[in-house]
């Protein structure tokens, strides 16, 4: 590869990498996965608007070194992909740890990545990925934030409507005995 070429696919990486910040950046390592499967995933992730690209080590080092993003050294070693996605983190977690072949064998494994500028391990995105997307959590949030309001409504309305019941009730029998 020329070094013209380098230089490119390093500002590339770097231009990407500037996103930590507001995008999530994750560094997998894929293993075994066949032609056809990567094909699919590249159509899948490009649909999705997630940017993956498999990097050299020394391409990424280089880049992350004169951007000064302090990343482990682990990633640095065997194959690795660079995901960079402003879709919910925890979407982006589980895709990556959710896909698996027909013999539900993992096609990547998770080195490491940035969340909202915080680096998190590779064990760590895993966990991320096991919990419920940000809308559903929120959505939770707000349901248990509203159910001792709803409870007070119910337990103050109760006497009323009780009273009206027996209104009604007795209603029901002046008119059964008038008639």
């Amino acid at each position: 590869m020329k070094r013209e070429e380098k230089r490119k696919i390093i500002d590339e990486i770097e231009e990407k990498l500037k996103k930590i910040s507001e995008q999530s950046v994750f560094f997998v390592d894929f293993k075994s996965i066949k032609a056809n499967d990567i094909t699919n995933l590249r159509k899948d992730f490009k649909l999705s608007g997630i940017y993956y690209r498999v990097v050299k080590n020394d391409l990424l080092r280089i880049a992350c070194k004169e951007l000064s993003v302090d990343v482990p050294q682990n990633i640095f070693i065997g194959n690795v992909a660079l995901v960079v996605s402003s879709m919910d983190p925890t979407e982006l977690a589980k895709k990556f740890v959710e896909a698996k072949d027909a013999d539900e064998k993992p096609f990547f494994e998770m080195k490491g990545g940035f969340v909202d500028g915080k680096y998190l391990t590779g064990p760590e995105l895993v966990e991320l990925s096991k919990l419920p997307p940000k809308p559903v959590i929120i959505g939770k949030l707000l349901y248990l934030m509203n159910s001792p309001i709803q409870r007070l409504v119910t337990v103050l309305s109760k006497p009323e409507r009780d009273l009206v019941t027996v209104l009604n009730q007795i209603k029901d029998k002046k008119e059964s005995i008038a008639a």
